[in-house]
């Protein structure tokens, strides 16, 4: 049952990609959530789209949507959908949006895969299956040395005060780097890790929309990930590749 909504969720996620990019005219139509928090005419078009094809075809499973929030039902499988995961760089024609959904079983992500459409790669992974970009197996960096690494370290732009608590952590982590990159997407920042592309990835006060599909690709690809919780169904996030893991979650601590 896993594998065929796996495979049926490869084939939908690469629909709703082409449809971004044939309504790229439609992300000036912007609504505010919150102050510097916004959603598209094309976030919302690209959820209904997802949701209506899974219904379809698997009518009796839950979801828990970004835009929609929550859709509870009797089934053991709930969708995990971000239809835009990085709004404010589809808005401003920054390539790097992505498009996240992930399969949860009970109290477990079994499946995630996140496509980003403006390169036409779709990262996919299956519990216990192993990660792959465009059907290649994908793993984490090899590098031995931290302080020759990438991270990905994202400020808490939407919460400000949580932002003296990881300014103190992310120089700790910027010592110990070689350089450091925020791209404006939690799901392809996990799948960036998982490729090898860069070795941590930090950012706190994220949905598990933001997360529950890169988070297994990485997980798959041989990356390890610590789920922090906070209050209102949020959490930080610590990952990187198993080599560094055990010094990022002293830095991070």
């Amino acid at each position: 049952m896993i594998k065929q909504r796996y495979e049926f969720t490869k084939k939908l996620i690469k629909n709703a990609g082409a449809f971004l990019l044939e309504h790229k005219a439609e992300r000036v139509n912007i609504t505010a959530k919150s102050s510097n928090d916004y959603v598209t005419e094309a976030d919302k078009k690209c959820e209904a789209l997802i949701v209506s094809a899974i219904k379809k075809e698997y009518p009796d499973d839950g979801f828990y949507c970004e835009e929609s929030g929550k859709e509870k039902s009797d089934s053991s499988f709930t969708w995990v959908i971000d239809p835009i995961d990085g709004t404010v760089n589809y808005m401003n024609t920054f390539p790097l949006y992505s498009i996240s959904i992930a399969l949860k079983h009970n109290d477990e992500i079994v499946m995630g895969c996140v496509y980003v459409p403006e390169y036409d790669e779709l990262f996919s992974a299956m519990k216990g299956c192993g990660s792959y970009l465009n059907g290649e197996k994908i793993e984490t960096s090899k590098e031995s040395e931290m302080k020759r690494s990438l991270a990905l370290l994202v400020p808490p732009h939407r919460h400000y005060n949580e932002l003296e608590y990881y300014m103190e952590r992310y120089l700790k982590v910027l010592k110990a780097v070689s350089d450091e990159r925020s791209i404006g997407s939690a799901a392809v920042s996990l799948c960036y890790v998982a490729s090898g592309r860069c070795s941590i990835y930090y950012e706190l006060c994220l949905h598990l929309y933001d997360f529950a599909a890169g988070a297994l690709i990485l997980e798959e690809a041989g990356g390890r990930v610590k789920l922090q919780p906070r209050e209102e169904e949020m959490y930080d996030v610590i990952s990187s590749c198993p080599q560094f893991f055990d010094k990022l979650l002293e830095l991070t601590k």
